[in-house]
């Protein structure tokens, strides 16, 4: 049984995703400000209304303004300089034993993943460790023997052996 991330779908998925955030932060910035510009072009002598209102617009944009960069931009942007910095990044191949994987999605460095205890096999050696299965939950059993290709303690690719 074969497990593989496609990286560069995610890659371009991904890179996509962060274009499309990014114009349409950019679109709401270009409403406010041309309401902003407009409220105060159009107003004959009632100034203090519209000021009113142009101040409540911008603190709204603000608010969303903070939100935005905090939550929603941060993961995509997170996901992306993860994909982005895979094909220069170390790619570890390590024989492990497949020893559980947790049922719910944990938030790690941008990414939301499926934690995985394994045992790394080395020499005379056996150390548990947690490593993280990106999206989808591995197709293996207790006490399968792995062989697996990690990128930031993330498989990125694993096989059963035989």
């Amino acid at each position: 049984m074969y497990y593989s991330v496609d990286v560069e779908h995610e890659y371009q998925t991904i890179k996509s995703k962060l274009f499309r955030t990014s114009l349409l932060f950019a679109v709401i910035l270009t409403f406010v400000l041309l309401a902003d510009a407009l409220l105060v072009a159009l107003s004959k002598e009632d100034y203090l209304v519209c000021m009113i209102i142009s101040i409540v617009i911008t603190v709204i944009f603000i608010w969303f303004a903070i939100y935005f960069f905090t939550n929603v931009w941060s993961d995509i942007n997170n996901q992306y300089r993860y994909f982005k910095g895979y094909e220069s990044g170390l790619h570890p191949t390590e024989e492990v034993e497949f020893i559980s994987q947790d049922e719910e999605l944990t938030y790690v460095n941008g990414l939301y993943v499926y934690r995985v205890h394994v045992r790394y096999i080395t020499n005379l050696d056996a150390q548990e460790k947690i490593i993280y299965s990106l999206k989808s939950k591995l197709p293996y059993d207790a006490g399968d023997k792995l062989t697996v290709t990690t990128y930031q303690r993330v498989i990125m690719a694993s096989k059963r052996h035989k």
